[in-house]
């Protein structure tokens, strides 16, 4: 069995942390808009370049099996976890919410389940969904392309979202968001060699990182980030949209040496944890838009509306408090309902 490679673990802790940080309150409008598009780009799309990371064309048995072992991975959650809370969304949940909440018709979440298009329950599935996607349609490409013609095909997928009028079709099943994050997938499986050997660099103990490499991943950075946040108020809203996961592919050199530095700590207990998030992060996506919703209610009726009034702080405290108590949960329903996740149980 292969080594776990601990640093994506900490790709995908730190990037669960930005989806929590995203849908917690404050949500910023307007002015504020820039920061919210910055870190929704750098959370949950980080995930897309881990899958692609992880993805070996060699090791699948065949485009059906493919199929069954990724609708097993992530089908299944995404039809148990909504089953679930849209039983609890028609009991108490619209309810609790109020307001348009009620108005909406009982059959709309059924009806974009069958679309692949969660919104009014279970939103952040959309990531699940997506991914589906975006797998079948690449594993085609990567088969019969080799090198980096992928990364290609997938860029241009991307830009042809400028040319493809946006019907409903495209958002079946997400195909829309699909095609757009497919570049950072793309990257993730077609320079596999180049990321392990920027990961090589960032030794434990030693001056092994390259400092002409560094400055020139910060200098990415820089530009990937600049892009997130300026883009959005001198561009319009498609071109910054469509080109943001090209900027995001900026980032990732530098984010993914921070994250080899992490593992270089060396602390098993973080370890455990990011581990832990990585294994159980379908678990989180489900619970953690309802956590903070109550976190939000209790708040409101202590403090006030106003307590969330750009308090960036409180909102970094919220998803702090929320990643944690959602950690042992994510561990309960690994070890007892792992049917939820589409695995079998352990064996004592």
């Amino acid at each position: 069995m292969a080594q776990r490679k601990v640093w994506l673990d900490y790709i995908k802790l730190i990037a669960m942390f930005l989806v929590v940080v995203y849908h917690t309150p404050p949500r910023c409008e307007c002015d504020g808009y820039v920061h919210e598009l910055a870190l929704f780009n750098m959370g949950a799309p980080v995930f897309f370049f881990a899958a692609g990371y992880l993805f070996n064309i060699t090791r699948q048995g065949g485009f059906l099996a493919f199929l069954l072992h990724r609708a097993r991975q992530l089908l299944i959650p995404y039809a148990s976890f909504s089953v679930i809370f849209y039983a609890l969304w028609l009991v108490v949940g619209r309810k609790m919410a109020g307001g348009q909440e009620m108005d909406i018709d009982s059959w709309t979440p059924v009806w974009q389940f069958l679309q692949g298009a969660p919104d009014v329950v279970l939103g952040t599935f959309w990531f699940l969904v997506a991914l589906f996607t975006m797998q079948l349609i690449y594993y085609p490409i990567r088969k019969y392309l080799p090198g980096y013609w992928p990364l290609g095909v997938a860029v241009l997928l991307n830009l042809s979202l400028f040319v493809i009028p946006d019907t409903p079709v495209m958002h079946l099943w997400n195909l829309d968001k699909a095609l757009l994050y497919m570049p950072i997938y793309a990257i993730g499986n077609c320079c596999r060699p180049q990321v392990d050997k920027l990961v090589s660099m960032v030794q434990t103990g030693k001056c092994g990182l390259d400092v002409r490499v560094f400055h020139r991943c910060v200098a990415a950075a820089v530009l990937g980030l600049g892009f997130l946040i300026l883009a959005p108020v001198h561009w319009n809203r498609e071109p910054a949209y469509v080109l943001a996961p090209l900027a995001i592919i900026l980032v990732l050199p530098l984010y993914t040496m921070i994250c080899r530095g992490l593992e270089a700590v060396h602390s098993p207990a973080m370890d455990r944890i990011a581990r832990t998030v990585a294994i159980n992060g379908i678990s989180y996506l489900a619970l953690q838009n309802y956590l903070i919703g109550i976190i939000k209610m209790v708040i409101g009726k202590l403090a006030g509306p106003a307590a969330f009034d750009d308090n960036i702080i409180l909102k970094i405290v919220i998803a702090l408090v929320v990643m944690a108590i959602l950690y042992p949960l994510a561990l309960i329903i690994e070890r007892y309902l792992p049917f939820l996740l589409g695995k079998p149980y352990k064996k004592q």
